[in-house]
């Protein structure tokens, strides 16, 4: 199903850092979040932060330059 989200930059971020990571479309990983969240289930990569945010291990650090590389693609 196609629509559109108005979500915070941040969370897109972290989405978009997450289908990176994984190969994976954007639509994907957020379907997915909404339902681990709704279930109560976790991928080994992705667990809740205190703040019911969800993180993400990366299979190497992130940088400033991957940070500032993400930023110019908008």
């Amino acid at each position: 199903m196609r629509t559109t989200l108005d979500i915070s930059d941040e969370a897109y971020y972290i989405a978009k850092g997450i289908a990176r990571d994984q190969k994976r479309a954007l639509g994907q990983v957020v379907g997915d979040l909404i339902l681990q969240s709704v279930r109560g289930t976790r991928d080994a990569s992705i667990t809740m932060s205190d703040y019911g945010f969800p993180t993400f291990r990366c299979s190497r650090p992130v940088t400033s330059e991957d940070v500032k590389a993400l930023d110019d693609e908008e």
